[in-house]
């Protein structure tokens, strides 16, 4: 049992390792080519965990090959785009202007449903409202309304917004989250000062957030 614990263990850190540094398109963006990698590094993980007799060594080295395999991939992709065309698709139009493609629909493999769901989804009820609906590399589809059903933005309302700026998390379930406080400019003596000033204590605070303008946001947690 301890066996099998050390050795799942030691598997698990390697994959963090590797998917840490394949970065964060690869993790949340699956394209064809990293699908693939990501199917083939499970089942060599799974062999050493589920089969004591392998050596945990002939996980390692596969898993570190394919890393490689990806990370340099991914640097000639950057500077060749046109090998892109060789291992990947390419973003497919499935509406212009509000009409249809049945064609590419077709060489895409998505039913007139599938599209009309993700259209809802995204508070679209009319294929008319459509001017770009793009079937994307990760299998997303991109949705771009005609201008005319568009919500107005504050430039065209002539109506100055207000931007505070990016919020950070710098209290968590009763906690002061150090980075999120150090990338706000806040001490732990601001901290309380502004907790002071809402009257409410560290321990009773779920989240709280504050902006680049010291704007901050209070979550208090459900009382019992």
């Amino acid at each position: 049992m301890t066996t099998i614990f050390i050795r799942t263990l030691i598997v698990y850190v390697i994959l963090l390792s590797a998917m840490r540094l394949m970065g964060k398109r690869q993790i949340g963006e699956l394209e064809v080519s990293d699908l693939i990698t990501t199917l083939i590094l499970s089942e060599i993980a799974s062999l050493p965990i589920t089969d004591s007799s392998i050596p945990v060594s002939h996980a390692i080295i596969p898993i570190v090959i394919l890393l490689t395999f990806e990370v340099v991939s991914s640097s000639l992709l950057v500077h060749f785009p046109k090998i892109k065309n060789l291992i990947s698709t390419r973003p497919t139009i499935l509406i212009r202007n509000g009409i249809l493609s049945s064609t590419q629909m077709k060489k895409a493999r998505i039913t007139a449903d599938e599209l009309i769901s993700e259209l809802r989804q995204q508070g679209i009820s009319n294929i008319s409202e459509v001017q770009y609906a793009i079937l994307e590399q990760n299998g997303k589809i991109s949705v771009i309304q005609k201008p005319e059903y568009r919500p107005p933005s504050s430039k065209d309302m002539n109506i100055k917004a207000n931007d505070g700026g990016l919020y950070r998390i710098v209290i968590e379930n009763g906690y002061i989250d150090k980075h999120g406080a150090k990338e706000s400019k806040l001490s732990d003596g601001d901290i309380s000062n502004i907790l002071n000033e809402e009257k409410i204590s560290l321990r009773r605070v779920y989240l709280m957030t504050v902006n680049e303008s010291g704007e901050a946001e209070i979550i208090v947690k459900d009382e019992k």
